[in-house]
């Protein structure tokens, strides 16, 4: 039995096939027996009239457009009809009932679309760009006035828009991402909604495409024909025209193109050059004086690591392939054409870019902001500061984990182990030189192989970046390591096994590092260029002191060295070796294990939230830090001059820890940094010694050690009242020696080599303070021996050194003697061999 709906929806298929739309003429409306169950055409059947899902019979053969006489299988397939712009059947969707098969799309005129209400010019038209999501949005709109296009060609789906867009108003749904889709359809003018979500999936959830598009944004895509990535700054995006082409910015590349003028569209490349990798231009850079003008460039790497570079336009004069090569190193991919890589150097050249930054020419502090490599911490001043270099910097601050982790499970738990907890308040200490007006200068922790020396480097490190890659080694050219101070200024610099480094230069690399200078030269031109500054703190280690490194090389060490480089013993003198405690495990050697893994997983994030607590008030960060050293200091107020220069800067450390605890930042008690610190100080002067200068000590140690070495072979006898042949009889002799009080009479022509390294005034000087230089003619230094030993000679002019210096020990403060002793610091010390 027919019903009258059935009846009434025949009448109206029929309706729909007569005229020009033939494809489907005569077929009847599917019931839902025919559709057998299929999810997705019952919910059609159950959404649309009766007579929009046709039951087709037979096979299709198409009598319109390109692919006339071809037959489609649509025999016992459920069809959806397309339409035309005037609302005429051109076309349909054909789907086979409760198959994986894909749907087969006849659309002869290729300009088919399905109408949802209104066929009204006025109506929005939504384009898909496969049948899948276009019937999916036409099942959730279903009732709005939309009309949907769908193609499973991407080129035809182009034109497809093109030619809807003469009538209706066409948006094209898609994602952030689609970076696809938003390159196909360069130069289309229609709209994009731009969306976070699949619209489809938002409309599914019951979204109202009105809701939809407030939440989107909504772009022209002929204004962003040539730059199919959304971006937040347009005017980087602009292309730039050049002689007959013009330089475009994809997602995948800069392009130099030339277009086919003969196309309407403007939509059809003549010519698409490949010149590298997205590079994008910032700003304009110059310095306070205007000079130095450069560009900011920023690109991704292959792994989409981003990396920024201020380069100085200079290097774009001449030979351009070294600044190409800072470029490639850092990831950079730049096509081998000659031709084509040459385009490089024009874009970055010309590029019109209006935005400014003041370039720097080191990193650290600059007013209140603090530079990084790749950008600033601190409150924002009126413009961009960035960081000028030559070279491209590969920046070791890397970040792994949370802060939580990396204080929790690894700072947290060193709390008690000195020597770590020292190294990690080095690593806060470098920020803080030039809040205190400090030059900075270095540690050395010195000890056997296998103590820990190491271990704490790479804790220290781990503050600012991956250990394996923060940590630097001796192994370099002192050229190369005043480049690394430079980067590092006001910051840590750890440096790896001092053995690895050249004996010949160790000592000067101390004296380069700690006064905070690089060596001065000339340009090409004959001018002077600026030496490089910096101001650091930085963390050595190794088996040998400096002093026995230096003496492997034949040098010879003064005190300035010990003032520049404390040295710490790696052990902490608990019987196990660097620690003082076993907290992670049950032996030191699996301890170590522990925090060698904990320092590889989580590393990098203590550094940052360092920077961004200080940097948020640097007048509240000073005077806090002024408190703490005043405070530290105050406990050690009796020390010598050379003892107290040093002691500041472990007050320094300390303080660096102290306020990385208050930050929340170490997970460590009040106190704890301090008691470290104050652990390592100890051990420090109770090696250097903590009354009277250092050098004076090493001053008569030297000439102690050179008597006590030749003074049986180089320094002639000499008895009261015994006539003396003055012929040659000591080799190599270098004085006498007055048997009857054991006095050291040094010959006044040799004494300068003596003496060496020190000079002879600063020798004489401290002798005398010491009581230990004999005088016989008023003020001067010079002694006239008696003349019970040269009677009948004339007696010669010499320096006269008392029998009393092979027994002497400074006297401290109190009257006593001091007894501390100086340990490995002199065991460095090498003997002259004049």
């Amino acid at each position: 039995m027919t019903t009258s709906k059935q009846t009434n929806s025949q009448e109206k298929a029929r309706a729909a096939n007569t005229g020009d739309g033939t494809i489907l003429q005569d077929y009847k409306p599917a019931t839902q027996k025919q559709l057998a169950d299929d999810t997705f055409l019952n919910k059609l059947y159950d959404i649309l009239e009766p007579e929009r899902l046709l039951s087709v019979t037979d096979n299709t053969t198409i009598y319109h457009g390109d692919e006339v006489g071809k037959t489609e299988p649509t025999a016992g397939t459920i069809a959806l009809s397309i339409t035309d712009k005037q609302g005429k059947t051109v076309g349909a969707i054909f789907f086979k009932p409760n198959t994986r098969d894909k749907p087969i799309v006849i659309d002869p005129t290729g300009y088919g679309t399905i109408v949802i209400g209104s066929t009204n010019p006025n109506s929005e038209v939504i384009a898909f760009d496969n049948i899948t999501d276009m019937v999916d949005a036409y099942i959730a709109a279903i009732g709005h006035d939309k009309t949907l296009i769908a193609s499973t060609n991407k080129q035809k789906q182009v034109f497809t828009i093109q030619h809807w867009c003469s009538t209706r108003r066409v948006v094209v749904p898609m994602t952030l991402d689609d970076k696809g889709k938003k390159s196909l359809l360069a130069g289309v003018k229609a709209q994009a909604l731009i969306t976070t979500a699949d619209i489809v999936t938002m409309l599914q959830a019951n979204e109202s495409y009105e809701y939809i598009k407030t939440q989107a944004d909504i772009i022209e895509l002929a204004d962003t024909a040539h730059y199919p990535e959304w971006r937040d700054d347009p005017q980087l995006n602009e292309p730039m025209v050049y002689a007959d082409g013009r330089f475009e910015l994809y997602h995948d590349g800069l392009f130099f193109v030339k277009y086919n003028l003969d196309d309407p569209a403007n939509i059809i490349f003549k010519s698409k050059a490949f010149v590298c990798s997205p590079i994008e231009v910032i700003a304009k850079t110059r310095d306070t004086s205007s000079s130095t003008w450069g560009r900011l460039l920023q690109w991704r790497d292959d792994d989409n690591e981003l990396h920024k570079w201020a380069m100085p336009s200079s290097l774009l004069q001449g030979d351009a392939r070294e600044y190409r090569k800072e470029l490639a190193s850092q990831g950079l991919n730049i096509t081998p054409n000659p031709k084509q890589r040459s385009y490089l150097d024009i874009y970055i050249q010309d590029y019109p870019i209006h935005k400014r930054a003041l370039c720097v020419d080191k990193l650290g502090w600059h007013g209140e902001q603090y530079i990084l490599p790749d950008g600033a911490k601190g409150r924002d001043g009126k413009e961009l500061i960035v960081y000028q270099s030559a070279h491209a910097i590969n920046s070791t601050l890397s970040q792994q984990g949370t802060l939580a982790q990396w204080r929790d499970k690894l700072c947290k738990a060193l709390a008690e182990q000195s020597r770590f907890v020292f190294s990690i308040a080095c690593a806060f200490a470098g920020q803080l030189l030039e809040l205190l007006d400090d030059d900075g200068g270095g540690f050395h922790i010195v000890g056997s192989s296998t103590m820990g020396k190491s271990l704490s480097l790479k804790v220290a490190a781990s503050v600012w970046g991956n250990p394996d890659r923060y940590v630097k080694t001796w192994r370099s050219t002192d050229n190369a390591l005043e480049g690394t101070a430079s980067e590092h200024n006001d910051s840590f610099l750890p440096l790896d096994e001092i053995s690895e480094g050249d004996p010949k230069v160790v000592g000067k690399v101390v004296y380069m590092l700690a006064n905070g200078q690089g060596k001065g030269r000339s340009t090409t031109t004959g001018h002077n260029r600026i030496a490089k500054k910096w101001r650091i703190i930085f963390l050595s280690n190794g088996e040998k002191t400096i002093q026995q490194e230096m003496a492997v090389a034949g040098q010879k060490t003064n005190a300035g060295i010990e003032v520049r480089i404390a040295h710490i013993d790696a052990d902490a003198g608990k019987g196990l070796k660097t620690f003082d405690s076993l907290i992670l495990a049950e032996t030191g050697a699996a301890q170590a294990d522990k925090i060698k893994e904990l320092s590889q997983a989580y590393y990098g994030v203590a550094g940052i939230a360092w920077l961004e607590h200080i940097t948020s008030d640097k007048a509240e960060t000073t005077a806090t830090a002024k408190q703490l050293v005043s405070d530290f200091i105050s406990q050690y107020s009796n020390l010598a001059p050379q003892a107290h220069r040093v002691a500041k800067r472990f007050a320094i450390v300390a303080a660096a820890g102290e306020m990385a605890t208050q930050a929340d930042i170490t997970g460590w008690q009040a106190g704890q940094a301090t008691t470290a610190v104050m652990t390592c100080l100890d051990n420090w002067l109770d090696n250097y010694g903590r009354d009277g200068e250092h050098e004076q000590r090493q001053i008569i140690d030297h000439i102690k050690a050179f008597i006590e070495q030749h003074g049986s072979s180089r320094f002639q006898p000499c008895y009261r009242n015994t006539r003396l042949d003055f012929e040659e009889r000591t080799p190599n002799r270098i004085g006498y020696r007055n048997m009857d009080t054991g006095d050291y009479y040094f010959s006044k022509e040799t004494f300068d080599s003596v003496c060496a390294p020190f000079g002879k005034k600063k020798v004489l000087q401290v002798l005398e303070e010491a009581d230990l230089l004999l005088l016989n003619q008023g003020d001067r230094k010079i002694y006239k021996a008696p003349d019970t030993l040269f009677s009948g000679k004339q007696r010669p002019s010499v320096y006269a050194v008392t029998a009393d210096i092979l027994s002497y020990e400074p006297m401290k403060k109190d009257g006593t003697d001091g007894t501390d002793g100086t340990d490995y610091m002199q065991q460095g010390i090498a003997l002259s061999h004049c």
